[in-house]
């Protein structure tokens, strides 16, 4: 996918998953244990379970579809940020569109670890439950990321990536 010179909008689709996982994700950072920890958690995995499906196989829109940035891509990127530029995307650019998918490997790895941490087979140990709060700091980590870069892109787009991932511009 190739930027356009055009300011960006999501589907409904993405702005409902998006806003419903970094509810689940927050609201679990402050629920530690227990049900509602494992029924958020597998939401969140199920809501990221729907956005991978809709962007590989449903989706028609080009904002939608998710795609591998080549390194050719991070390094044109890289320099447009040396430079101040921020040229609008149709979807998320280079690399927040890696973040994206670093997000979504740690929701799943998440929820595989909490489940496996519950199982009879491994119940007791220590380690799934190292773990599981080893994976949830990286993510808290690379959601602070994600904030500064949104902050970041909108400062050099000179346009609010916030408002476009709650208002549609139809």
């Amino acid at each position: 996918m190739n930027h356009d010179d055009q300011s960006v909008s999501w589907t409904a689709l993405i702005r409902i998953t998006h806003w419903l996982v970094a509810l689940c994700v927050l609201v679990n950072f402050f629920n530690d244990t227990g049900f509602w920890h494992r029924v958020i958690g597998y939401t969140c995995l199920a809501l990221v379970c729907l956005r991978v499906v809709n962007g590989l196989f449903i989706s028609k829109v080009s904002s939608s579809k998710l795609y591998v940035p080549r390194v050719s891509n991070l390094k044109a990127h890289f320099k447009e940020l040396l430079h101040k530029r921020g040229p609008a995307y149709a979807g998320h650019n280079p690399f927040g569109q890696w973040a994206v998918y670093l997000m979504w490997l740690l929701i799943a790895l998440l929820a595989l670890s909490g489940w496996v941490s519950r199982t009879d087979a491994l119940w007791g140990e220590d380690w799934p439950v190292d773990l599981h709060k080893a994976l949830s700091d990286v993510l808290q980590g690379i959601v602070i990321l994600h904030l500064l870069a949104i902050a970041l892109m909108s400062k050099l787009q000179k346009q609010n990536l916030v408002k476009a991932m709650i208002v549609s511009k139809e």
